[in-house]
């Protein structure tokens, strides 16, 4: 109508739930379309949403899973075990070594991530040279050799008591030959389980197999050293 006046509707917000309304030429209210109103703005809620770890990609019973089959030193272990590899867990123990060992009284952090670079991408280049029936990713090695060093944990756990108890001259060789065969398992079972993990996922032959320990042996006598001394 002319010179009338409408209602505008600048300004005005839709509620949630109800459809906004719009104003024709005439200056009448009617209801938007509703359908393709709501598909365009779905309505959520916070129940449906999942963990926060979930989203980030951690899945905690499946890193306390890993682990408990890694210390079990009967554990058989086949390709499955890396198919759903993540990077949470390799992170949480080289951050976990870092932090006993700043208990202990040492900072090594960075050594620790550089020694887990270097080894890692070393061991990923030689394996894949090495194996002919399969391949496997940078993303994959890094999860096996993360989740084997754990073991170590248990070396550094027990050099922090060995700082706050001063150990005597006398009890010294005693404590010093302990801590070797500890350092020589802890290091042994760690090769042992990540062989054992890479040899199921490249299957490799039986004198392949062997072939690997060298590498591995090396790459965990490294933290094993930075641990102990």
């Amino acid at each position: 109508m002319e010179g009338g006046f409408y209602e505008s509707d600048f300004g005005i917000q839709p509620q949630y739930g109800v459809a906004p309304f719009h104003s024709n030429s005439h200056g009448n209210t009617q209801p938007s379309n509703s359908t393709n109103y709501y598909q365009s703005h779905p309505i959520t809620s916070f129940d449906d949403e999942p963990p926060l770890l979930e989203e980030l990609g951690i899945h905690i019973d499946h890193i306390v899973l890993k682990c408990k089959l890694i210390l079990n030193p009967l554990s058989q272990f086949d390709a499955s075990f890396i198919t759903d590899a993540d990077m949470a867990g390799p992170i949480i123990i080289c951050l976990s070594l870092g932090v006993l060992l700043l208990l202990g009284g040492k900072v090594q952090f960075g050594q620790i991530y550089g020694q887990a670079i270097i080894g890692c991408l070393s061991i990923y280049f030689v394996f894949n040279l090495l194996s002919v029936y399969e391949s496997i990713d940078l993303y994959k090695s890094v999860s096996i050799l993360g989740y084997s060093l754990l073991p170590i944990l248990g070396i550094a756990f027990l050099r922090i008591f060995a700082n706050v108890f001063h150990v005597s001259s006398q009890n010294y060789t005693v404590v010093f030959i302990a801590f070797a065969v500890l350092t020589v398992l802890a290091v042994g079972c760690c090769t042992v389980v990540s062989m054992k993990i890479f040899t199921a996922v490249l299957k490799l032959n039986s004198n392949q197999k062997y072939i690997v320990v060298y590498p591995l042996f090396l790459f965990y006598t490294s933290f094993a050293l930075i641990t102990i001394f």
